[in-house]
């Protein structure tokens, strides 16, 4: 009915031999086509394996572009033909039937032909120009398949968990949180709704809770922040990520039998564990508030430290103008930018400027899922012989022997859009953002705004690289350290969302 709320699935477990689990009540199991073929009993705890199981055949093609009309469709079409690239256009996304009526978020993605296999998709992205615009995209020839066990039963690819009792909850064992960040750990979750598990690409186990949408919102409110947060922060970030998950869903994991998944990746989910009576009215006084440009709901980003200058889009991501997510100040303080040269980048990162998400001046009086301290500004030290070696085994690419690191083009807060790297038998040119920070981490670089000092020996040769730097993440929407300043200081969230989305305005939706 188009008066429920919208059901978000949500991928909790992206890969796994087995899946344990455990119910608060009693529970059925049912196939994915809804016939109950088992129950269980509440308190134990239960497996689910695979047998022979075997992966999604797949093509890989590489994505050039990607617009939401037919008219820019049409007419990015024609200007890669008139570049010999033949291309073709998919459609992903969803269409939501909600109480104000449907909610179409599918965009048109710009693709090429098939590649031979997925390294030749990754060649061709690599040295694609301009720098950073292409991505390998997967194309589903036939969908993974086998049979799940669980207990005497066995199902073919996959089966749903539902407790008799509405307001139950599961325990999900071994989810793994922080994936690919130096936290990176796995932990239970105490999840509400329901369990399905299935199989995903690489024909491995794959757990998705479904609920409704208000109750992931009042999690992810006090995931992605704590919820001894002020109230107008938990607002503003529960209506960031009420516009993110409606923007997104179907495009995120476009190949995956699930919306968004639950880490770092799309947006944090750990379940019920965290949520408090301040996270359930940030939602529930929020319900159905989403931004809007144009009557579209807005894929609202936000990351953790901007740093002084939220960046444009375009920059960060494929090169196209989203006029809600636009350069700009976090503060009062008058910043000259776009920074256009290194000593600008250099004069900026050294400064202390009088921003919001500046916890050298400003004290979070609440606490974070984070520590912020050390992350407005921060310096990582490399021997040359370890950030050779990291940089090639990251990439996955000799490039001989490390003789300096150049920094191409800046978007307006300073995050680099391309590097080169210079080596004995090659230059690789590098970007945009995320795939910098990946190549010079183990993990991810806290930002890809930084300026590069070096020791020379005495003959001239690099023996160290210092990244000095600024903010964490990608700077782009709201601030999430700039945006609890603000509500320390008494702003709403609506004054707060109007500073980080530009050309915006909230709507109730459902």
């Amino acid at each position: 009915m188009k008066n429920e709320l919208p059901q978000v699935r949500i991928g909790m477990i992206q890969g796994a031999k087995e899946v344990h689990f455990s119910c608060e009540s009693p529970f059925a199991v049912y196939t994915l086509e809804n016939v109950k073929v088992a129950a269980g009993l509440a308190g134990q705890t239960y497996s689910v394996v695979s047998e022979k199981c075997l992966p999604s055949q797949m093509r890989y093609c590489v994505r050039l572009a990607i617009a939401i009309t037919e008219a820019e469709k049409n007419q990015r079409q024609d200007e890669l033909a008139a570049r010999g690239i033949q291309t073709y256009a998919w459609h992903p996304g969803v269409v939501l039937s909600l109480s104000s009526g449907d909610m179409d978020n599918r965009e048109f993605w710009i693709v090429t032909e098939p590649f031979v296999d997925e390294k030749a998709a990754q060649e061709y992205a690599r040295n694609y120009e301009p720098i950073g615009e292409a991505v390998v995209v997967k194309e589903i020839v036939k969908k993974s398949s086998g049979t799940l066990v669980f207990g005497q039963h066995r199902l073919e690819n996959g089966l749903r968990i539902v407790p008799e009792e509405v307001n139950a909850h599961i325990q999900l064992h071994d989810v793994t949180v922080g994936i690919e960040f130096h936290w990176q750990h796995k932990r239970t979750q105490i999840i509400p709704g329901l369990l399905e598990i299935g199989l995903n690409n690489a024909g491995k186990l794959l757990a998705i809770n479904e609920l409704d949408i208000e109750t992931y919102l009042m999690s992810v409110n006090s995931s992605e922040m704590t919820k001894d947060n002020p109230i107008e922060l938990l607002k503003a970030q529960t209506i960031a990520a009420r516009s993110t998950i409606l923007a997104t869903m179907g495009k995120h994991h476009y190949d995956e039998n699930f919306h968004i998944c639950s880490d770092d990746h799309c947006q944090c989910y750990h379940g019920v564990a965290n949520i408090s009576e301040a996270s359930r009215n940030a939602a529930l006084e929020t319900l159905g508030e989403n931004l809007l440009h144009q009557g579209r709901v807005c894929d609202a980003r936000y990351a953790k430290i901007c740093g002084g200058v939220m960046e444009d889009y375009r920059d960060i991501w494929d090169h196209r103008e989203i006029p809600y997510l636009l350069p700009g100040i976090d503060g009062h303080e008058k910043i000259e930018y776009p920074l256009k040269d290194e000593p600008a980048v250099r004069a900026y990162i050294d400064s202390s400027p009088d921003v919001w998400c500046n916890t050298q001046k400003y004290e979070i009086t609440s606490s974070l899922p984070y520590n912020t301290r050390e992350l407005f500004r921060w310096k990582v030290s490399f021997k040359r012989e370890d950030l050779q070696a990291l940089i090639s085994r990251r990439l996955q690419q000799d490039f001989g022997d490390l003789i300096d690191i150049i920094p191409g083009e800046r978007a307006p807060g300073g995050r680099l859009i391309y590097m080169d790297i210079v080596g004995s038998e090659r230059t690789l040119r590098v970007g945009k953002e995320l795939i910098i920070r990946r190549a010079l981490s183990e993990s991810h670089l806290y930002s890809a705004c930084f300026y590069i000092e070096r020791d020379r020996d005495a003959a001239g040769m690099i023996t160290h690289f210092h990244l000095i730097g600024a903010g964490w993440g990608h700077g782009v929407g709201l601030c999430q350290v700039g945006a609890t300043v603000m509500a320390q200081k008494g702003y709403t969230y609506r004054e707060i969302l109007a500073h980080y989305y530009k050309n915006s305005n909230l709507n109730k939706i459902y």
